[in-house]
């Protein structure tokens, strides 16, 4: 795209004609920087906050996928913000996950895997193997052998500002704040045989000592709670993340991910519709974009989110119409399709969804006490201990 932008300007300067710009050029896409996401635990244990359900989890990771994301390590986002490195893919995302908890391992690592997806784990050695709920140190050297990036989180999860602590002296403080900074990683170089570069602050709790701090003990960046994009220039030990929370919805997820408001017309099935024939095949999915002179034709793209996999979808830059063909039957109640471009003045990403549905599946009636009813999981669910309380 620039290399024709150049090759246009310099046949407007050879017949001495004046280029006029009535606006700015567009930002760059890539310093538009890059979002870090910021997991807790995925299904279990049960945590009335930093949780989020299996399905909300992989309906993340497939809608990253599927609509034109790019999920990109931890170190190449602080190379591109230290100004190591020259630019990141288009939508750049990060994923890091934070404690130590066993969904990690048993949740996040098997997704994160199928799908060739980068992650970071950021981890406080306390933590492990004292509870059920949490890794234990085979799985963390086989998460790194499988070439997860495993960083610190600090040794045991305390509050690191001077104010969190006014009972000790300062003396007391400072020999804690670097027990807790340099033992952590320590442990993990240890047990993972490999370099530790970064930190992620407890409860986002940093003060200027504590930078100061992180980066004596041999840190090169520390994570924060705070919401943001990571930017060219970004102060690295000030990376900001979005933290995906169990009150999250689908809608949220993806405006937090920095998506703008994309205008729909037409859209087919209509918005909210129930579908006659739930079995049918070559079932076309099919919107209009009606500004589609303010976006980057080769940006535009198009999924339905229920259907595993990408499928082919045709995009006409001079209508603005897009649609793809569904060639078999679909499964479940609910289909979201979902449209997405770039603007062109802006460089943003842009995106619109509707929903439509299926008529809902009617299941067999058993009789009482049949031996194949399945027993509702709320029945042999076992509440979570109040020992594995949740950090976050």
């Amino acid at each position: 795209m620039f290399a024709r932008a150049s090759v246009a300007l310099s046949t407007l300067l050879l017949f001495g004609i004046a280029p006029s710009f009535a606006a700015p050029p567009p930002q760059p896409l890539s310093d538009l920087g890059a979002t870090i996401l910021c997991y807790h635990i995925v299904e279990s244990p049960q945590d009335p906050r930093m949780e989020v359900s299996r399905e909300a989890f992989r309906q993340q990771m497939r809608y990253l996928a599927m609509t034109g994301y790019t999920v990109i390590p931890l170190r190449d986002l602080y190379d591109y913000a230290s100004g190591k490195r020259g630019s990141l893919p288009q939508n750049s995302v990060v994923i890091t996950i934070d404690d130590g908890w066993r969904s990690t391992y048993t949740e996040v690592f098997p997704e994160m895997k199928r799908r060739g997806f980068p992650f970071t784990v950021f981890i406080y050695p306390k933590i492990i193997g004292q509870t059920p709920y949490a890794m234990n140190w085979k799985q963390i050297r086989e998460l790194a052998d499988a070439g997860v990036d495993i960083q610190s989180h600090t040794f045991s999860h305390g509050f690191l500002s001077r104010r969190r602590h006014p009972e000790v002296s300062d003396q007391d403080y400072a020999a804690w704040l670097e027990r807790e900074l340099k033992e952590s990683k320590k442990v993990l170089e240890k047990e993972t045989g490999r370099q530790v570069h970064f930190l992620a602050y407890p409860y986002g709790d940093y003060d200027r000592g504590v930078r100061e701090n992180v980066a004596k003990a041999g840190y090169e960046a520390g994570l924060t709670c705070e919401y943001g994009r990571v930017r060219r220039g970004s102060d690295p030990m000030r990376m900001k993340r979005v933290a995906i929370e169990k009150s999250m919805d689908f809608a949220t997820f993806r405006h937090l991910l920095g998506a703008g408001n994309l205008r729909l017309e037409e859209m087919t099935p209509q918005p909210g519709r129930v579908l006659d024939d739930p079995a049918a095949t070559m079932l076309t999915i099919a919107a209009k974009i009606p500004n589609y002179k303010t976006v980057d034709p080769k940006s535009v793209g198009m999924a339905l989110m229920s259907v595993a996999g990408s499928i082919p979808y045709a995009y006409d830059p001079e209508t603005g119409s897009i649609s793809l063909t569904v060639k078999e039957a679909l499964k479940g109640t609910f289909q979201r399709a979902l449209v997405w471009a770039t603007d062109l003045k802006s460089g943003k990403r842009i995106e619109a969804s509707w929903t439509f549905r299926l008529p809902e599946e009617q299941l067999p009636i058993r009789p009482v006490g049949d031996p194949r009813m399945i027993v509702p999981a709320a029945l042999t669910h076992h509440p979570l201990t109040a020992s594995a309380g949740t950090q976050r």
